[in-house]
């Protein structure tokens, strides 16, 4: 599997995020992975696992396109930015809640399935090398996987919360009906009301 690894210094098992960083060519970020809460693991492993997360160049690009489901969060200020028309994405879910380690390249050893572990500042090497760019060049590339337009991807995101704030809605309906059956809409005309002369 790609953009999986691990830190020299201490063994801990990462998800390289970004291979390199724009203004520092020499440190990357990566995800620990015990530090994820569960519901951070199923998505952000199920992304990595996915055809898109393995397709990717930069694993981080996919973790900006999804949104984090943080709809039912006890927060209210989180759970008005993930029902807002812009979401929260996975990514900025990981940045804001501490968990992009910045690491230096040299410290990240990949560990993909079938081969050798290697640092990842020497696999940055390789990959400039086969591009014909310095390694600085690594982290301004594009997503290798982008299929579409990012606005077609941003409509599907749409959609789909859209979707999920449906059924959210349709089910707190029935709830408050149950609490309070007479806020349930009669069915029928409504009974006119005759003037008093």
């Amino acid at each position: 599997m790609k953009h999986v690894g691990m830190l020299k210094t201490t063994g801990t098992k990462v998800i390289i995020a970004y291979r390199t960083i724009p203004s520092d060519a020499l440190s990357s970020l990566v995800i620990d992975r015990d530090a994820m809460r569960p519901f951070e693991e199923d998505i952000v492993e199920g992304l990595l696992e996915s055809k898109d997360g393995q397709d990717s160049f930069e694993f981080a690009h996919i973790l900006g396109r999804h949104k984090m489901p943080l709809e039912d969060s006890p927060n209210a200020i989180v759970q008005d930015q993930a029902t807002s028309v812009q979401g929260v994405s996975v990514l900025e879910h990981l940045h804001t809640n501490g968990k992009l380690l910045k690491q230096a390249t040299e410290n990240v050893m990949v560990t993909e399935e079938g081969a050798d572990a290697v640092q990842l500042d020497k696999l940055n090497e390789m990959i400039a090398k086969q591009k014909g760019v310095d390694i600085h060049g690594l982290a301004i590339q594009p997503d290798t996987t982008a299929q579409g337009t990012s606005g077609k991807n941003e409509a599907k995101l749409m959609l789909a919360r859209a979707e999920r704030l449906e059924k959210k809605m349709l089910v707190l309906r029935e709830r408050a009906y149950e609490l309070d059956p007479d806020l349930k809409p009669k069915k029928g005309r409504p009974k006119k009301q005759t003037e008093e002369a």
